[in-house]
């Protein structure tokens, strides 16, 4: 079996909710905004979120292994089926079934986004910078055994830190693709334990991004999904968003609200990603939104802070 080159992290079939609906559709076009360089085009959903040979490491002998690849594309293939469904109509979100498969999905697509591998990377050069500092024994090793992470415990095997410090950058995108097999299953138990609802508009108003499951509070980072009492958002389609939460509320209920309140979570997906915004409606319509409820946020804290609630 041939593996594909082009690897995206975001899968086609959900971006297709997102098309532009006067668009050839053939083209599968959508609007993309950076967030950094201010770009703004329309483009075919094949030509966004991804890189070559993503999931697919190269062998000693040159070959590609196609594994991880493989097992995203059937995940993406089983959710495929439901999506439409899920992104347009009323699904029963209290079906076991279709709990465990979203919240798989979601989990993959939260692990394996490239931010993650660069992370990866970020985090083995620290900690070879730290461990680097410490005292070395007879054995000219460091002289440490444990580490201690945020409230995890971590253990070292000064034996094999030389190898570990000297094998480079690709151990930790070896390490980093290993964690979206490993760590799916336990990231979909964090969302499982979730109260789940859906926020729905009638109007195809709604944008996503390239990393479309955050979590939006500020007192959290966005990928802290596992954090207590952390609300965490994912745009279905333009006119559905996921939420889950610990709030002692209803679970698995839908919740209209006004057109109007859709630009707060465009703010809110907006300003969760560094990347890009993906939207099916002009750019110019979406910031003018978010930019509103900017300034009305901003006015309520001046308000506050004045102490004039009027």
């Amino acid at each position: 079996m041939t593996t594909p080159k082009r690897q995206h992290w975001v899968p086609r079939f959900y971006l297709r909710q997102f098309l532009v609906p006067d668009a050839n559709p053939k083209l599968e076009q959508v609007w993309v905004f950076h967030r950094k360089s201010g770009e703004l085009k329309l483009t075919g959903i094949k030509n966004i979120a991804l890189e070559n040979h993503l999931y697919s490491p190269k062998h000693p002998d040159g070959s590609r292994d196609p594994r991880l690849e493989m097992k995203l594309s059937d995940l993406e293939g089983t959710l495929a089926k439901l999506w439409p469904q899920l992104a347009n109509g009323f699904v029963d979100l209290g079906s076991t079934v279709i709990r465990q498969s979203i919240a798989l999905f979601l989990s993959v697509q939260f692990l394996r986004h490239p931010d993650r591998r660069d992370s990866a990377v970020e985090f083995r050069n620290r900690l070879i910078e730290f461990v680097e500092k410490q005292p070395y024994n007879s054995d000219r090793c460091p002289d440490i055994r444990q580490l201690k992470i945020g409230s995890r415990v971590y253990s070292i095997d000064a034996s094999a830190w030389p190898n570990y410090r000297d094998a480079g950058d690709d151990l930790s995108v070896t390490m980093w693709r290993k964690m979206i097999e490993q760590d799916a299953t336990l990231h979909a138990k964090m969302l499982m334990n979730k109260r789940w609802s859906i926020v729905f508009i009638d109007e195809p108003l709604f944008v996503t991004s390239d990393y479309p499951i955050f979590v939006p509070q500020p007192e959290f980072s966005r990928q802290q999904i596992g954090g207590k009492n952390a609300m965490i958002l994912f745009p279905i389609s333009p006119t559905r968003i996921l939420c889950f939460d610990d709030l002692d509320e209803p679970a698995n209920q839908y919740y209209p609200i006004a057109n109007s309140n859709a630009d707060v979570y465009n703010m809110l997906t907006w300003v969760n990603t560094e990347s890009f915004m993906i939207s099916s409606r002009t750019i110019d319509g979406v910031l003018a939104g978010i930019h509103r409820v900017g300034n009305e946020f901003e006015l309520e804290m001046s308000q506050s802070n004045t102490g004039d609630g009027r």
